[in-house]
């Protein structure tokens, strides 16, 4: 299994990844084609902001590497993007994403948690000094959904708390501070 950034080419796996999850969770986040064109956005930086995981043999990206999931050799199996929002509340790295349905519970998600995590830790160094003047704290957010008890768990794994802020139907808000 690896988690490495996200390629053009990786598009079409993660229009098939948010079908499958649309069918599984009853969330449709985008039609393909705004999908194709949410990440080609220059703003989005699909490049750098997102990661996919997948177990192929590629040896350009050594980093973050762990076992084989058995009968995807090849195959990805999820993705995430960060995205940084500010508002009246403070800096929100966002991270977007899925793990397709037949593989979660297989740790996927965490490592792209992980990915996302450190990724936003990176990120926020940018901005780290002007929130801090200005007294708005950094958060790292995800949007889970809420037919999967297994987000909860993995929430809280990773420390963050649900919100009652508005989400996109069938999607919980989960958040934590990250500085």
């Amino acid at each position: 299994m690896r988690t490495r950034n996200y390629r053009p080419e990786d598009s079409d796996a993660i229009i098939t990844l948010q079908q499958l999850a649309t069918q599984t969770d009853g969330v449709r986040l985008a039609d393909d084609e705004d999908i194709e064109a949410w990440l080609a956005q220059p703003a989005i930086d699909a490049k750098s902001n997102a990661f996919i995981i997948t177990d192929d043999d590629d040896e350009l990206n050594t980093w973050s590497q762990a076992g084989t999931l058995d009968g995807i050799i090849g195959e990805t199996v999820g993705y995430t993007l960060v995205q940084t929002i500010q508002d009246e509340q403070g800096y929100h790295l966002r991270c977007t994403g899925t793990v397709h349905p037949a593989h979660r519970g297989q740790h996927a998600g965490r490592a792209l948690f992980v990915a996302a995590m450190n990724h936003a830790r990176y990120l926020a160094q940018e901005f780290e000094f002007e929130a801090e003047e200005a007294g708005f704290p950094i958060y790292f957010e995800a949007l889970l959904p809420l037919s999967d008890a297994r987000a909860v768990h993995l929430a809280n794994r990773l420390a963050m708390q649900a919100t009652d802020e508005p989400a996109p139907q069938g999607l919980r808000l989960y958040r934590r501070e990250l500085l």
